[in-house]
């Protein structure tokens, strides 16, 4: 967790069995955040060679840091033949992720039901 100047990110483990981890962030990813956040997200997935999904329905906020940060686990994770599922983004926050590009390389999915599904499919 991290706590600054009123700024706060959480990363908590909301389930680990199967073939994935399920992971859900709170808060905002700025700059002030972003290395915890990655680190946190790193930390809870490690030991795990399943998929990630990751459920930001409850972040509120996201910046160039941040956006950097999911893009370093992204890679990350694919380098370790895992893939990373990002659901459940706040209207404004899927927006960005479209703007830039992101939908096309991460999987993003509407809800955790949907990015399990995701997770279950066999990849190409």
């Amino acid at each position: 967790m991290s706590r600054r100047k009123g700024h706060s990110m959480m990363v908590d483990v909301v389930a680990s069995s199967g073939p994935v981890v399920v992971l859900q962030a709170r808060g905002r990813i700025n700059v002030l955040s972003a290395d915890v956040f990655e680190f946190e997200v790193r930390r809870a997935a490690a030991g795990a060679d399943r998929d990630v999904i990751l459920d930001a329905s409850q972040v509120t906020y996201i910046s160039s840091a941040g956006l950097r940060a999911v893009l370093r686990l992204w890679q990350n994770f694919k380098g370790k033949q895992r893939t990373l599922h990002v659901c459940s983004l706040q209207p404004h926050i899927l927006q960005v992720f479209e703007m830039i590009g992101f939908d096309q390389i991460i999987p993003i999915e509407p809800d955790v039901a949907a990015a399990l599904a995701a997770a279950e499919r066999p990849n190409p």
